[in-house]
């Protein structure tokens, strides 16, 4: 199988990256600007999403069996304040790429994955969320996945594209930057271990529940859609539970030789409409048997070693 990953210097692009190599994928990878951290596993390919010929010509020349579409822009935080970009990122580069696939040769063969986001759903009271669920996103960046998500079904029913949209719900796992809770909480407590930092943490509410699985298994969970699921459909990607912020805090505490002091900061408080929020995998596991196998403390032990690796490195 060949794949094609857009996207594939971030995040989960580097996971994904990881699992189709060791399950036999030949990948290929597109980028704006610099070239995969995985360079010499991988072919590099540079894109343009406002480019449709180039892209059609890329997609020609690879031929790819798959096409994983992780591009965009990923924070909701950023999102408020950029919002022309998130859409520009978000809906029409995936815009730009549906169209060139549909004007390729490979219209008719190419799976798409195309990432999402819980973030689509917004304010739901019934629990777990189910992928039928009414979506009513909160800020631009659900916004902008809802708006991908729906053009997904478009392409297949009017172009006969085999593209499916994953939901995945909260990624952790090593590598992730900060500006993400689990990254955010596990470089304090490193820092703090390491003496760079006073043995103290100032923090908002943590009474929030969020459904958390590790990145790893997200990416297998894509993979195995790529392999299983059916076309024009959308799926969740997440544990089925709900972690409350304040036990992936006292994990991570856990884990440093230091007596830490955790203080809720009245600044830090934001008001909190959502108090908890976890999907169903049910419709994913009976299309693909696919479940959650990284245990929380795994990979919460994985990011804080992450962040401990980083920090000690001296920069020169």
């Amino acid at each position: 199988m060949r794949a094609l990953i857009t996207g594939i210097n971030g995040f989960v692009g580097q996971h994904l990256t990881t699992n189709l190599i060791n399950n036999g994928y030949e990948v290929w990878g597109s980028t704006r600007q610099s070239p995969p951290k995985h360079s010499t596993s991988i072919n590099n390919v540079h894109f343009d999403f406002s480019n449709k010929n180039m892209i059609v010509n890329i997609l020609e020349n690879i031929k790819p069996d798959v096409i994983f579409h992780l591009s965009g822009q990923s924070s909701v935080k950023y999102s408020w304040d950029h919002i022309d970009e998130t859409f520009q990122s978000n809906v029409m580069d995936s815009i730009g790429l549906l169209e060139a696939i549909k004007c390729s040769s490979l219209k008719e063969n190419v799976k798409i994955i195309s990432a999402g986001s819980s973030e689509e759903y917004g304010l739901i009271h019934e629990l777990p969320i189910i992928e039928e669920a009414i979506a009513n996103p909160l800020n631009p960046y659900g916004v902008s996945k809802l708006s991908v998500s729906k053009l997904a079904p478009m392409y297949y029913n009017l172009h006969g594209l085999n593209i499916i949209h994953a939901r995945a719900f909260n990624h952790i796992g090593p590598g992730q930057m900060l500006g993400f809770v689990t990254s955010d909480f596990a470089k304090q407590v490193v820092d703090i271990e390491l003496g760079k930092a006073e043995p103290v943490l100032y923090v908002g509410d943590l009474s929030s529940k969020r459904d958390f699985t590790d990145v790893r298994d997200i990416v297998e969970a894509y993979r195995l859609l790529c392999e299983k699921g059916a076309s024009g459909q959308v799926y969740n990607v997440c544990s089925n539970v709900s972690i409350s912020i304040e036990k992936i805090l006292n994990i991570l505490v856990s884990f440093s030789s230091k007596s830490i002091e955790v203080i809720i900061d009245e600044a830090k408080l934001r008001p909190n409409n959502v108090i908890e929020y976890y999907g169903s995998n049910e419709k994913l596991y009976q299309a693909t048997e696919w479940k959650p196998s990284i245990s929380l403390e795994t990979s919460l032990k994985d990011i804080f070693q992450f962040w401990k690796q980083n920090r000690l490195v001296v920069k020169k």
